[in-house]
């Protein structure tokens, strides 16, 4: 494990998203999480990961038009 681990409230706040789109990415496992206990957390490097491939995802779109 590496860097910190963060809260579905910060993982909201840091991509802008929703409660509920956070958790429709962790069931289509394009976002990495893990249950400790009863709550959900995310390592840092993970959600730097998922932004990153986003951005490629977004930047592929983008050559293909």
């Amino acid at each position: 494990m590496s860097g910190k681990l963060l809260s579905v409230k910060q993982v909201q706040e840091i991509l802008g998203l929703s409660e509920r789109t956070v958790f429709r990415l962790i069931k289509s496992k394009e976002l990495q999480g893990f249950k400790a206990g009863r709550v959900w957390r995310f390592e840092e490097s993970d959600i730097e990961d998922f932004i990153q491939r986003q951005r490629k995802k977004a930047e592929e779109e983008d050559t293909n038009k």
